[in-house]
């Protein structure tokens, strides 16, 4: 007896180290796809297990002689026992700690890719997200795409007149106006500074040159600062739509050039190309004409 259990103590304690690497393993995996990595980890308990209860079955015929005494066949319901009861404590722990592994990272994940004040993107999750989907374009029926880059108009005078705590309430507002006016499956982020982006999915030059204009009109609407100094945001637009497959850095330098554009004509404004043909004499762009901003005049009879 004391020769079958060494033999199971040896067979539990190899099978023990196994669940301990793949506890390792299925945590790793489940930051990639939970559900798939918890299902595959329980059927893979559950097999070291049937392992585990065979080597003890194993062990105790050939301690025994096979299972024709009476000892023999209560060592058999004790080997078929032991490991199986013995495993369900540690499946139980096991799925319990990968679904709260599951939600720290993504917790963790959240706070990696998020811009900490405005909740958006931040530039380095954008991009690779923008990346993905520029890499699609061409094989995707043909459908358009357009990416804006927004920057606040005047932001530094400002943070200089009302204060850094005003200069974040206006970006906070900015990028919450960004996100309640563009579709669920498309892309916001924060650039840096008083810089966002907006990468707008299966949108031509016509449906980003009314989004562009959406965003300017509304933005205006918004007010910062204390009451006897309230001052109206504005922004101005840069963008590019496009068709083909092109490096972000490439398309980012265009809707930045456009961006530059809008600026210097006066701000408040958007500028948008259409990204033309790719050849051997380069890039061809045309000029998206802007929905001209609203008069004044026309704004305070609407109430902006």
């Amino acid at each position: 007896m004391s020769r079958l259990c060494a033999f199971v103590f040896t067979g539990r304690q190899a099978a023990l180290r196994i669940l301990t690497g793949k506890l390792v393993f299925g945590s790793a995996c489940l930051m990639s796809s939970p559900l798939r990595s918890l299902t595959r980890f329980c059927l893979e308990l559950s097999g070291l297990s049937v392992l585990a209860t065979g080597i003890a079955v194993i062990a105790a015929y050939y301690v025994f002689g096979g299972f024709g005494t009476s000892a023999a066949r209560q060592a058999l319901v004790f080997c078929l026992l032991v490991p199986i009861l013995s495993t369900l404590p540690i499946q139980v722990y096991a799925a319990t700690r990968l679904r709260r592994l599951e939600r720290q990272n993504g917790a963790l994940a959240h706070v990696a890719t998020r811009d900490g004040l405005t909740q958006v993107l931040n530039r380095d999750a954008f991009k690779r997200a923008v990346q993905g989907h520029l890499a699609e374009l061409g094989s995707n029926n043909g459908k358009p795409a357009t990416l804006l880059i927004i920057d606040a108009d005047h932001f530094k005078r400002i943070n200089d007149r009302l204060g850094h705590p005003v200069g974040d309430t206006a970006l906070t507002a900015i990028a919450g106006t960004l996100r309640r006016s563009v579709r669920r499956d498309d892309l916001v982020g924060r650039l840096g500074g008083e810089e966002f982006g907006v990468y707008l999915r299966g949108a031509g030059p016509d449906e980003a040159a009314i989004v562009a204009e959406r965003l300017r009109a509304t933005i205006e609407r918004i007010f910062v600062g204390p009451a006897d100094r309230r001052t109206r945001l504005s922004v101005s637009i840069g963008g590019i739509s496009l068709r083909s497959r092109v490096a972000f850095d490439a398309v980012y330098k265009i809707a930045d050039t456009n961006l530059y554009q809008a600026k210097r004509s006066g701000r408040n404004r958007a500028v948008l190309s259409r990204l033309g043909s790719l050849g051997r004499g380069g890039v061809t762009l045309e000029h998206v004409p802007s929905l001209a901003p609203t008069p004044p005049a026309e704004r305070l009879r609407l109430g902006a």
